[in-house]
Order: C-alpha cells, then sequence, then structure tokens
C-alpha cells in the first residue's frame, strides 16, 4: 500500500464525521464551532473528532478562543491522534500556555494522517458560581498551504504572487517588464518540513504564455542550505496547459523556482509569467503501517515523531525534546516580552523579572540622585534618605555642638537638648537645696514645693487641731471646719427636734417646719372635710369652696337642631352667614394608602357626589387654604385611575405653580421610596420634570455603588456578550459600539455600566442598547499582565477583549487614552475605579 500524494500548497479545513464529549459542544458544516465544559470538581475533560475517511491528512492545528469567554481558555492540555482509537499517540502538549500571549493557539507540523483527533485537558478555573469551568471557540485541523511567498517582482497590482495558489485560471504571476533578461524567482514557504515528490505548473491560455522556457527547481529545509531538485533547460509550454513534475520523496520546507531569462534575437521585453502552482506530499512514512521500509529520505525531527532527535513545541518543557531555533524562551528579552528573561523597566520592582544593568537603582547613590538608596546631605532629616558616616549628627555630643544630641548645661531649660547625669537637678532633694523638686517645710504653702510625710496637716484632725481638715464642734457652723457623723444636725428629725429639718404637727403652718405625708391637709377632700380644697354642695355658691364635676350648672341644656330645620335651606348662598366659624373637635379614624378618608377622621368632612366638583373649596385674599401639623401640613391622594392624576395640583398664571420652603431640611422631597408608614409603596421614580429647568447651587447625586459618571446609550453589536465594566469602541456600522479588541485603539468610545448618575437622552427600553459611560468614575476591567496598575497611571485599550492596561508613554498618540487608574491591580484580572479621561 502506497499513499497518494497530497496537495500541500493550497489551504483547507478537514471534516469530521461525528464528535464525542462529556461537554457541551456546537458544529456547523462539519467543523467545530465552539466547546464548553463545567464541573463541580477540578478534573479532566477531552473531546474527540472522527476524521471524514476522504480527507484524513493535516499539517496544522488551530484552536480559537471563544468570544467573550476568554478567560476559561485551556492552559494545561495535550492533543493526541489514533487510527483505532484504541492507542493514543500525544502530538502536542502545552503545560502554561497562557504565558506565551498568543491571541490564537496553533502548531505546524509535517503532513500526518489519523482517523480520530482529541483534545483532553484540565479543567482548572473557577467561576463566580463556584464551578470550575473550560471553553474555547473554532477547533480546526487542516492543511496550513503556503504560508509565504516572496517574489523578485511583479508586474501590477492584478499579477501579483498570491494569485499563484487562488485556484483561479485567469490571472496569475507575471514578473516585471523589463528590456533586458534578468534572472526572476518565487520562494515557497510550506510552514514545516514535508516529503515533497511533486510539482505542478499552469501555463497561461493565450498564444503567448510567457512560461519560462528555462528555469530550475531548488529545496530547502531552513532557508540557507539550498538543493537542486529539477532543471528545465529548454521548455516549451502549450497554452492553458498543467504540467507536473515528480520525483522522490525530499524532505522541504522552502521551495525556489528561478526563471533564466535569455538574450534573443529581435526580442524587446522580457517576461515570466506562471498562473498556478501546486505543491504535493506524502505522510509521514511511520504513518504508513504498512508501507515497511521503502525508499526514501532519512527520518527528521519533528514535533511529532523524533528523527535524531525529536523537536519541542514552542515552549515546552518535556524531557528528552530539543528547543528549537524559533522558540519564544530564546528570544531576545524586552521589557515587553520575555525571551530567556523578561527585562524590567528602569525602577520596575515587579517579580520575576530582570534588573537590567542601566537600571537607575544600580548606579552610585548620591546627594543629587538615587542608586540603590539616595545619601542625605549632613543634618538634613527628610523621608527615604539615608545617613552618611560624616553626618554631622553622628559626632559626639557637647554643650557646644550637638551630634545625636545636644548635651544641656547645668541646669539649662533650653527645648531640644539631653540632661547630663551630673545636672544638678537630679541630686536627692532638700527644703534648702532642689533637686527634682523641692521639698517644703512643715506648714510651708508655697507653691512648686513638695510636701514631706512629717508634715504638720498630714496628722489626724480634731476639733482642736488641723489636720486635712478641722473637726467641727456638734452644732457649730464654722467656715472650714468639717461636720462630723455624730452631729446632732444629722439625726432623725421630729415635731420636737430639729434633724436636717423639723417636722410640722399635722395643720401646723409655722414657718421653717416640714409638713408631713399624714397631714390631715393632703387627704382627700369631700364636702364635709376639707383636703387640699373644700368640695361644695350641689347648686351652693359658697365661697371658698370648689364646684364638683357633675354640678348641675356645668351643663349644657340646649338640645341639638338637625340640618333639617326650618330656619334656612339646605342650599343658600354664602353671603347669607356672616361672622366667623371656628371648630374644635376630637375625631380621628385611622386608614392607609390611596384610598378616600372616613368621614370621621377630620373635624371638617366634604364629600361632593358630582364627579366633576371639589369638596372644599376656599378663597382668600392671601392663603386659600392653610395646613398645619407636626407631622404632614397638607396631604393629597390620588387614585390616578388614568395615569394622569395628581396628589397635589398647583396651577398660576404668572407665578411659579407651587411654593415650598423648610427651615431645617429639604424644600422638595421627592421620594420615589414611597411612605411605608402611610402603606403606599414607591415606583422607584423620583422627579420628572417637563421643560427647562434652571438650578442655582449645588447638584449633588447620590447613587449606592461607588460609580459617578455620566453615560448615553448606544446600540450594541449583538455578536459580542458584553456586561458592565467592558471597554467598548466604535464599529464600522453607524452608532453601534462593540468590545475593544485592539491594543492603543483610537476609537474608544466609553465603558459599560449598570446605573449612570446622569443620562443623556430618551429612558427608553431596548434590549440591544447599552448604557455607556463617556465621563466620570466608573469600574472597568483591567488586565496587569502588561505591567503592575497603580493609583495614578494611565489606561489604553489591551489585547484582551473589553480590557484596558496599563500606558507605555511612548505608544500613547492622541485618541489612546482611556482614563487614570484611581485603584491598584497587582496580578489578577479584575475590576478597578478608573477616572475617565478620554482623549
Amino acid at each position: 500500500m502506497r499513499y497518494e500524494p497530497i496537495r500541500i500548497s493550497h489551504p483547507r479545513q478537514v471534516q469530521h464525521l461525528r464528535v464525542s464529549t462529556p461537554g457541551v459542544f456546537e458544529e456547523k458544516s462539519g467543523q467545530l464551532i465552539s466547546f464548553l465544559d463545567e464541573k463541580e470538581k477540578s478534573g479532566l475533560t477531552s473531546i474527540v473528532l472522527e476524521l471524514s475517511p476522504e480527507n484524513q491528512h493535516f499539517n496544522r492545528i488551530e484552536i480559537h478562543p471563544l468570544a467573550g469567554d476568554t478567560d476559561y481558555f485551556p492552559d494545561v492540555f495535550r492533543i493526541e491522534m489514533s487510527q483505532d482509537q484504541k492507542y493514543w499517540e500525544p502530538i502536542i502538549q502545552e503545560s502554561g500556555f497562557k504565558r506565551a500571549q498568543k491571541a490564537v493557539a496553533f502548531w505546524n507540523f509535517t503532513l500526518t494522517s489519523a482517523k480520530f483527533i482529541k483534545f483532553i485537558c484540565k479543567v482548572s478555573r473557577k467561576t463566580d458560581q463556584g464551578k470550575y469551568k473550560v471553553s474555547f471557540g473554532q477547533f480546526k485541523v487542516m492543511i496550513s498551504g503556503v504560508t509565504g511567498i516572496q517574489a523578485s517582482s511583479e508586474l501590477d497590482r492584478l499579477k501579483v504572487k498570491e494569485n499563484l495558489i487562488d485556484t483561479r485560471p485567469d490571472y496569475g504571476w507575471a514578473s516585471s517588464e523589463r528590456q533586458n533578461p534578468q534572472d526572476e524567482f518565487l520562494v515557497f514557504d510550506l510552514s514545516a518540513i514535508h516529503r515533497i515528490e511533486e510539482v505542478r505548473m499552469l501555463s497561461k491560455q493565450d498564444e503567448v504564455t510567457n512560461f519560462p522556457e528555462k528555469f530550475t527547481v531548488y529545496y530547502s529545509e531552513d532557508d540557507l542550505s539550498w538543493h537542486q531538485l529539477l532543471e528545465e533547460p529548454s521548455f516549451m509550454a502549450e497554452p492553458g496547459t498543467w504540467y507536473r513534475w515528480r520525483f522522490l520523496p525530499v524532505n522541504a520546507r522552502f521551495l525556489k523556482v528561478i526563471c533564466n531569462q535569455e538574450k534573443q534575437a529581435n526580442k524587446v521585453s522580457y517576461i515570466s509569467e506562471i498562473i498556478e502552482v501546486e505543491f504535493y506530499a506524502t505522510p509521514d512514512a511511520a504513518d504508513d503501517d504498512k508501507a515497511g521500509k521503502t525508499q526514501g529520505p532519512l527520518p527528521y525531527a519533528s514535533v511529532l515523531r523524533a528523527g535524531m532527535v525529536r523537536l519541542a513545541v514552542d515552549g515546552e518543557t518535556r524531557e528528552g525534546v530539543s528547543v528549537q531555533g524559533s522558540d519564544r524562551r530564546l528570544r531576545e528579552g524586552t521589557t515587553e516580552y520575555k525571551g530567556i528573561v523578561e527585562l524590567a523597566t528602569d525602577g520596575e520592582d515587579r517579580e520575576g523579572v530582570v534588573v537590567q544593568g542601566n537600571d537607575k537603582r544600580l548606579k552610585n547613590a548620591t546627594e543629587l540622585g538615587h542608586g540603590l538608596v539616595r545619601l542625605a546631605r549632613s543634618g538634613e532629616s527628610r523621608e527615604n534618605l539615608v545617613v552618611q558616616g560624616n553626618d554631622e549628627r553622628l559626632k559626639l555630643a557637647s554643650t557646644e555642638s550637638p551630634g545625636i544630641v545636644e548635651l544641656a548645661l547645668d541646669g539649662e531649660t533650653r527645648p531640644g537638648i539631653a540632661v547630663q547625669a551630673n545636672d544638678k537637678r537630679l541630686r536627692k532633694a532638700s527644703q534648702k537645696e532642689p533637686g527634682l523638686v523641692t521639698l517644703a517645710a512643715t506648714g510651708d504653702p508655697s507653691p512648686d514645693k513638695v510636701v514631706t510625710g512629717d508634715d504638720e496637716r498630714l496628722r489626724d484632725a480634731s476639733t482642736e487641731a488641723k489636720g486635712i481638715v478641722r473637726l467641727a464642734q456638734n452644732g457649730e457652723d464654722s467656715a472650714l471646719a468639717a461636720v462630723q457623723g455624730n452631729d446632732k444636725r444629722i439625726k432623725n428629725a421630729t415635731t420636737e427636734s430639729y434633724g436636717i429639718v423639723q417636722l410640722a404637727r399635722s395643720g401646723e403652718s409655722k414657718p421653717g417646719v416640714v409638713v408631713q405625708a399624714d397631714d390631715n391637709r393632703i387627704k382627700p377632700a369631700s364636702e364635709e372635710n376639707m383636703g387640699i380644697v373644700r368640695l361644695a354642695l350641689l347648686g351652693s355658691d359658697e365661697p371658698g369652696k370648689a364646684v364638683v364635676s357633675n354640678d348641675p350648672r356645668l351643663k349644657d341644656a340646649r338640645n341639638p337642631l338637625p340640618h333639617t330645620h326650618d330656619y334656612a335651606a339646605k342650599d343658600h348662598d354664602y353671603n347669607s352667614h356672616s361672622g366667623l366659624i371656628r371648630l374644635t373637635g376630637d375625631t380621628s379614624s385611622s386608614f392607609q394608602g390611596i384610598f378616600p378618608p372616613p368621614d370621621k377622621h377630620s373635624v371638617i368632612f366634604g364629600k361632593n357626589q358630582n364627579p366633576e366638583g371639589a369638596g372644599i373649596s376656599a378663597i382668600g385674599n392671601k392663603e386659600g387654604i392653610i395646613g398645619y401639623s407636626d407631622h404632614t401640613g397638607v396631604l393629597g391622594l390620588s387614585a390616578g385611575q388614568s395615569g394622569n392624576g395628581y396628589g397635589i395640583l398647583g396651577l398660576s398664571k404668572r407665578g411659579s405653580g407651587g411654593g415650598f420652603s423648610s427651615q431645617s431640611g429639604f424644600a422638595v422631597h421627592a421620594n420615589g421610596k414611597g411612605f411605608p408608614d402611610r402603606n403606599v409603596p414607591g415606583s422607584g421614580k423620583g422627579l420628572l420634570v417637563d421643560g427647562d429647568s434652571l438650578f442655582h447651587g449645588t447638584v449633588s447625586i447620590h447613587l449606592s455603588n461607588s460609580q459617578d459618571c455620566i453615560a448615553k446609550k448606544f446600540k450594541l453589536d449583538t455578536r459580542d456578550v458584553v456586561s458592565p465594566g467592558d471597554l467598548l469602541v466604535a464599529t464600522d456600522e453607524s452608532l453601534k459600539l462593540a468590545k475593544s479588541k485592539q491594543p492603543y485603539s483610537t476609537n474608544v468610545i466609553g465603558v459599560l455600566v449598570a446605573s449612570p448618575s446622569l443620562l443623556l437622552g430618551e429612558e427608553k427600553k431596548d434590549p440591544n442598547e447599552g448604557l455607556v459611560a463617556i465621563y466620570g468614575a466608573v469600574l472597568l476591567n483591567v488586565d496587569p499582565s502588561m505591567g503592575m496598575i497603580n493609583p495614578g497611571d494611565l489606561l489604553v485599550s489591551g489585547l484582551t477583549s473589553g480590557y484596558a492596561v496599563k500606558a507605555d508613554s511612548n505608544k500613547i498618540k492622541p485618541g489612546t487614552l482611556v482614563g487614570k487608574a484611581l485603584e491598584a491591580s497587582k496580578k489578577e484580572r479584575g475590576q478597578i475605579l478608573v477616572l475617565l479621561t478620554l482623549g
């Protein structure tokens, strides 16, 4: 058995028959579009593709992130292939893919074949809901085709090198038209080393084909060493004809066609022209289980199988594989990308970066500039400076000049100086000479002297001699004498003798005596006996006696008349009444909510049965109605059946419709939350203003969150899954925004928010619109992987969709600036508070 050669010059995607996986996937026309798996615990998941029988050869695999869900792209994974789904051969393995910072994962390798492809990965990223999740977008198994073409020249914009692999027979490549013969060449890059065994070329469908008459084809594995593959010294091509050249398989990644033009008589212009080119290869010989050992090139190293060695995938750290020259770890380290190491920017203290030799922290420290430290001038006390050995503060201290301190003279009290051990103030104190204090003589009341333990003022007090105090004799009322516990004035009081007071006899009215609780003047009063007062008999008008409440003189003998009485009609003109109406009543009937009040709730109640009339009307020269209360002055209720009623309606011909003021609070409180004490819920809407508004004073808008911003509604690109915090940019469609996807984008419009402080434009519900902050303080998605973000750092759009990164001052252009960070972001992606300053 021998494989038929496979065309590898033209890209195409390999289709699959079916998919097997425990996760959720989406496919379309034999292509895997997306994959997602969620687990309760961290573990492994896999997806198996069974390829179509007619196209099981491939040399490239691509995995794209899932749009709007890039955070859960796998970091540790392996790709395997199998012919029977029993034995699996690992071909690609990644243990830290996210460090590669690639937008799309792809691998190029030698042409191979398999019936089954398996992708297995670790599910280790936790969601906000506590589950473990992995996801990615398109999974492509494909023929990569020619990935690069170089041409010595091109005739015009219609006959360019890209036409050589576009499968169209009408336009191809043509070299520049020259007056003298000159060699022309084409170089094709196949992205990996393949077993090339056939080359095909198509001539132009024209009487003059301009197909090269003399040309040579070379091949190379590394674009350095070239070997001749075939040569045509005098080739004649018919119009519109395919020509093929077959040979024993050779290991090649690059193919070069050199067209050798020669001088011919009567020929005034020279041009070389080829319409289409095709290259064919056979799969890796190890894939042919039945072919046995066949003649062909020696096996070469690849990422799939070993030759002399086995080549490592970009970034692979597995034992026993050889690092390729294109490995990202071998590139030169810079401040933006890792090579062997990642270089730190000048002064950067981020973990995992290497300090460069020109870092300002490594220079010699001086008094003017930093090194590892900055030196202080002699005597300088500024923060974060290092004191030098010759600093004047480190010299020995004396009474004439300071060192660490300045020594005080004996007895000196100047501030900022240190007392010496031989200072006279530190010696023992006496009544004649002070030490830390001066001792007082016994009885000496001088200030600033300390009383000694033998002072006479500290002895026990008596009525004859002072101690701390002098005791008073019994009953003595002298000044500065302390009353003793046996003093007669402290004994219990009686009607015969004093205590603190003297008690009065019952009914006694002598001054200076205290009435007792059993005094007959305090007992209940009656018509016979006196209490505080003496009660009068019913109807009696005796002086000095109190009338009781049931006295007949206190009763109202008038009979109330109904409103049906004859002296006035029920309806009569208000001018027929004169005088004032003053009502005082005691009535209430509890009610809550927005309902008609009961008739017993108020002193005055008016009910008009006519649906167009009012219950109560009042006309006054200054005020029509005045309401006064400790709680609510005027209460207006409206059922609002038609949706346009008003609790209180104020109209004016010339002035304002309503005037409000408060001595200590707000003049108007538009409460959208409602009034729970009256069982009236709120709609959440506080104030509706139709027409112009004029404010004199500060307008403060407060939200429950920390985002104080101005926003406008914009239409959103429905292909993006957006959420608050996403950075949005303008698209090709008018007034439609999408998540940012390019670094340093100049078309940034704003940040999606849930609720702004101030909304510009009409508030209407549209599921395809979003609130976009254009100014203020907002929570923004940031990615610190391009540099740790500190408060005050400038931010621009980054590679991650919808995220901002720290800006490089050398790359900022007009229109790229997003804002300034108000919080720090050190390692993980997340949201921080940012001041939007777009421009």
